[in-house]
């Protein structure tokens, strides 16, 4: 698989003097509503994971009464198996605050805050100083290239929270209180940062919003799929020979070729044995599922979600009861605790699954686990518990003869 067409690729540059800020100069010359018609054209959808349309967001925002509107970056990049933000804030550190600039114009922001995950000491020290650049050089602060925009962005370094991926946790967070998810409704956008209207974006959202504006929706819009518009960085990692970071035009190629052709195919036990597509949120794909396109309804319509773009390969020498182990000890350790079907029901699947390290499950306590499942996602407020179980239960639908006792042929065929 070749793919030729890049959308992010652009200026690896970091010195803030070599850079004109092109899509941001444009979008002051467009004013706000021509900026957030571009972004809508473009049918960019928020590269987090779920993948909400960044047009309406803005435009929602735009709309909000007030004196005082707050802009965040969401940079505390927690899903296990995803490092590609990391990537944009240590390579493309002009891009994301370009983006993060035309977005606070777009909706009326003065004051924003780009909030990175607290273990990435290169890309806070990057955005430390890049931050100090754009002061010093007029690029932060008042009628920002003669124009009547002001704005100005404090860095927060994250404390280790997962939880604090979902933007509530983060704006709790910033505001110095617990990093808990809220109840919504209100959202962000009517009652965020201080009660104030407040629009939360993915550190690849924000690129991919410069580079649309700087170069047109056009161009966004004619790579891609009908309802997967652009490009997507991927994290590939797991039992693969090459990983790494690798930007994917939409529709180009499937799961397999992406695995084989890029990353160099599987490197512990010469085949998968699953795939995880979108992150441990997200449900796993067996060896043939995988010749499904990678874009959003692609993976959707095999089962599974893209997520946050981590494809993690797990080779077929790998033991899965060690895997649900690992994943639900992830989830007890990360969950708030706010939420007491989470709380609790994430540390009783946890005890459930330490009581079979040697042996199978009982379809009954395979019953009893994707109940306390379907709970806590009833329950939860935010993505976290919404998800916790997505893996998990995938694992036991998709390995009963491994897992379960006295599997029924019938049951082999249905769930294969």
């Amino acid at each position: 698989m070749v793919i030729e067409k890049k959308f992010l690729k652009g200026n690896p540059l970091k010195d803030i003097s070599e850079y004109d800020f092109p899509g941001l100069r444009r979008a002051l010359s467009l004013g706000q509503e021509n900026v957030i018609q571009e972004i809508s054209d473009s049918m960019l959808l928020g590269r987090g994971g779920a993948g909400f349309p960044t047009g309406t967001k803005w435009s929602l925002a735009l709309e909000q009464a007030g004196d005082k509107k707050y802009f965040i970056c969401n940079a505390d990049e927690g899903e296990p198996g995803t490092f590609k933000d990391r990537f944009l804030l240590e390579e493309r550190p002009l891009k994301v605050l370009e983006g993060l600039m035309i977005g606070a114009y777009a909706v009326g922001a003065d004051e924003g805050f780009i909030y990175i995950r607290g273990e990435y000491d290169l890309p806070i020290k990057i955005f430390r100083e890049i931050l100090e650049d754009a002061r010093d050089e007029g690029i932060l602060g008042k009628n920002i290239f003669g124009s009547d925009f002001d704005f100005d962005l404090t860095l927060v370094r994250g404390a280790g929270a997962y939880v604090c991926g979902d933007e509530t946790s983060l704006i709790n967070s910033i505001e110095g209180k617990r990093g808990i998810s809220r109840i919504k409704p209100p959202y962000p956008i009517q009652e965020g940062l201080f009660g104030n209207p407040t629009v939360v974006n993915n550190v690849e959202s924000l690129a991919c919003a410069a580079e649309i504006i700087n170069k047109g929706a056009g161009e966004f819009v004619a790579l891609g799929t009908d309802n997967s518009r652009g490009t997507k960085l991927v994290s590939l990692s797991g039992d693969i020979n090459l990983p790494g970071v690798y930007e994917i035009e939409f529709g180009c190629g499937t799961l397999e070729e992406i695995i084989n052709d890029l990353g160099g195919g599987v490197s512990y036990g010469n085949k998968p044995k699953f795939v995880i597509p979108g992150g441990l949120s997200t449900a796993a794909l067996l060896p043939e599922e995988l010749n499904c396109g990678y874009s959003y309804e692609d993976i959707e319509e095999a089962g599974s979600s893209l997520g946050s773009g981590a494809i993690i390969v797990v080779g077929e020498s790998r033991d899965l009861v060690e895997i649900l182990l690992k994943v639900s000890r992830f989830y007890m350790d990360e969950t708030c605790g706010t939420c007491f079907p989470c709380r609790e029901g994430n540390k009783q699947i946890n005890f459930m699954l330490n009581q079979h390290k040697n042996k199978k499950f009982t379809r009954q306590e395979v019953e009893i686990i994707k109940d306390i499942g379907d709970a806590i996602a009833a329950a939860a407020r935010c993505g976290l518990g919404q998800t916790s179980l997505s893996l998990i239960e995938s694992i036991f639908d998709k390995f009963p003869e491994e897992l379960i006792e006295e599997v029924r042929h019938s049951e082999k065929v249905r769930n294969r």
